[in-house]
């Protein structure tokens, strides 16, 4: 389900600077920022005061195109419906000067601003793409439509804090519902759903009855989230192994590979950068739990949820808790990961860099997929002792990723604190 924010383009410049210089510049911007959904652009570039309806859009994108132009912005800005604003500033014609200007009046005014300076052409697409990546992902949060399945009668309490931080919504399912909806599924969707795993997943040696009971799970989440026309899910595994004898984790891993972010546990703390993940990389995040630290003095996670799209030479197992079918474990591809946690107030976010040295089923006395990192200056000891919870993120390494999380914790007015 797409849910694309609405942006407004507006330029300023003064006439001092000259018409043609200002208008074409305009214009090569406009042009460079076409492809990005949700752009419209005000019809005329204003000069002096006057009024815009920003009324119905998400964010104002202010565009000092010369200088002279902080106190008019200001007023128009101010004037209008109060939005976010980013004012984008380049190098010359003291844009900058009064970019500066106008991002202190704002601030002080009440309102959220944010300044995006660029050279060129290609510095203003390189640093917008990551800047509106990172403010999707943080607006997708907010309308995240969320199939929670639990034990109880209602959405739990966690989903409601979720729902009131986020204004999100979510649809409660019980365990009866799941359980119906998977009994549905007939042999030809078993075999559709047994050839999705095995383009990831190496299933030689699985116990066919375990694992179609296991491929029931996968089914009804598949189903409930597309009849709720939902985009995330939650559920609550651990009750769900005790009554139905089977555990969830090859369902939600294949739903995170599928990119509808998916937290086992009822954690909706961890579905959050699972969200993020898709959204700043186009790949799924994995919830790991800490579990120790090596005889070699790193960091071990381990879990057995993993996205098969994330690893190599992927196979099935018993979960390690239960003994039931059927756990995830892979050899982790990327070399290089952020991990994360929300704070517990759900208005921060801690992240820490790490270097994959060894992952995969290594030993059997943790979850069955592991992960070693070097965490390069900070210790183990120093992350456990200050560790705000146990379910970390962890989110493929790729260039910009730490600024567009930036981006995202502007949008949400989350701090964000990288530790190393």
């Amino acid at each position: 389900m797409a849910c694309f924010m609405r942006m407004l383009l507006v330029g300023f410049a003064s006439r001092l600077h000259g018409e043609s210089y200002y208008k074409a510049l305009f214009r090569g911007t406009v042009e460079a920022l076409s492809g990005f959904k949700g752009l419209e652009v005000h019809p005329s570039i204003v000069t002096e005061p006057s009024a815009i309806d920003a009324g119905g859009y998400d964010l104002v994108l202010a565009y000092l195109l010369t200088g002279g132009t902080s106190k008019l912005a200001y007023r128009v800005l101010t004037s209008a419906a109060r939005r976010p604003v980013v004012i984008l500033a380049h190098s010359k014609h003291n844009s900058l000067a009064s970019a500066l200007s106008l991002r202190s009046r704002l601030a002080e005014a009440g309102v959220k601003v944010k300044l995006l300076y660029f050279r060129d052409r290609d510095d203003l697409l390189e640093k917008f793409t990551l800047l509106y990546k990172g403010v999707a992902a943080g607006y997708g949060l907010q309308h995240l439509r969320i199939v929670e399945v639990n034990d109880q009668p209602d959405v739990s309490a966690e989903g409601k804090l979720f729902a009131d931080k986020f204004g999100a919504e979510i649809i409660h399912v019980g365990y009866e519902e799941l359980w119906r909806v998977a009994e549905e599924a007939g042999a030809g969707e078993l075999r559709e759903l047994r050839d999705a795993v095995g383009r990831y997943i190496d299933l030689s040696g699985v116990e066919e009855e375990h694992l179609d009971k296991v491929l029931r799970v996968y089914y009804a989440l598949r189903r409930l989230t597309s009849t709720h026309k939902a985009n995330a899910v939650v559920i609550d595994c651990f009750p769900l192994i005790l009554k139905y004898k089977v555990t969830p984790c090859l369902a939600v891993a294949m739903l995170n590979a599928e990119g509808v972010p998916t937290a086992c546990e009822n954690d909706y703390y961890s579905l959050i950068p699972l969200h993020a993940s898709l959204a700043l990389t186009g790949h799924p995040g994995w919830v790991a739990n800490p579990s120790g630290v090596t005889s070699d003095g790193r960091l071990r996670f381990a879990h057995c949820t993993i996205a098969p799209s994330l690893g190599r030479n992927c196979f099935l197992m018993p979960h390690f808790e239960s003994g039931r079918g059927y756990a995830v474990a892979c050899e982790y591809k990327a070399g290089a990961v952020l991990f994360v946690r929300v704070d517990r107030d759900i208005n921060g976010l801690t992240v820490y860099r790490g270097t994959v040295v060894r992952s995969g089923m290594l030993e059997p006395g943790y979850c069955r997929t592991q992960l070693v990192v070097d965490t390069g200056a900070l210790k183990p000891e120093e992350f456990i002792e200050n560790a705000t919870g146990n379910h970390h993120v962890f989110i493929p390494w790729s260039e910009g990723l730490t600024e567009a999380l930036k981006h995202m914790a502007w949008w949400l007015g989350w701090r964000v604190d990288f530790r190393n």
